[in-house]
């Protein structure tokens, strides 16, 4: 059965991340979510549930009810089983149907990122010629990746820049430990993937309170 998908009200803020869900990118993940909240956007990603039981057909969704998404790629050196991880190229692909086919009649803009400068070249030579952003594992450089290719693919000259966002993100994270506390949940417990939709409302609360 085809998947439909009906274009949500606020598709043109809409924003979706595809990355891996482990403990070395959730800094990562956490600054994405803030940039992309900050900059007036909305995130979205597979961590958001839904009425959709099967976990692809759930992100095809998510991808195609959003203006952009952003993927991950970093992720291609061998596991513990001795295989890569493929999760985050397949939904790319997705993603990249989305684009280039416009099976629902409205844009979508795609951004990679990746560790290391060149590495997709070597790992996945069809991404050539898409918009690649190098974080190198460094949160506030994907604050900057973030905010570079959502300025260029929205065509916001309003956008504030990289350096007032990663400013904004260390007050945020200042903030943090009395904002758990009134939401009586422990520091400690934000800083894990259980947590990741009550650390995004917390975002989504303190920009509201706190404008740039």
């Amino acid at each position: 059965m085809a998947l439909t998908v009906q274009k949500p009200a606020d598709y043109d803020s809409r924003v979706f991340l595809n990355c891996p869900f482990d403990r070395k990118f959730k800094p990562l993940f956490d600054a994405i979510i803030f940039t992309i909240h900050d900059l007036g956007f909305q995130a979205r990603h597979a961590l958001i549930d839904d009425s959709s039981v099967v976990r692809v057909e759930r992100i095809a969704r998510e991808i195609a009810s959003s203006k952009y998404s952003l993927h991950d790629v970093s992720r291609v050196e061998l596991g513990k089983n001795k295989l890569p991880r493929f999760n985050m190229p397949f939904e790319t692909g997705i993603a990249y149907a989305v684009h280039a086919m416009s099976p629902y009649q409205w844009d979508h803009h795609i951004g990679i990122l990746d560790g290391v400068a060149y590495q997709h070249n070597a790992s996945i030579s069809d991404l050539a010629g898409l918009d690649t952003k190098v974080h190198g594992a460094n949160p506030d450089e994907a604050i900057r990746c973030v905010r570079d290719f959502l300025r260029r693919k929205s065509g916001r000259g309003d956008l504030p820049g990289a350096g007032h966002v990663i400013e904004r993100y260390l007050a945020f994270k200042g903030s943090l430990a009395v904002a758990a506390k009134k939401i009586k949940v422990k520091r400690s417990e934000l800083s894990s993937w259980d947590y990741a939709n009550d650390l995004q409302n917390l975002m989504a609360g303190w920009i509201v309170q706190n404008p740039s």
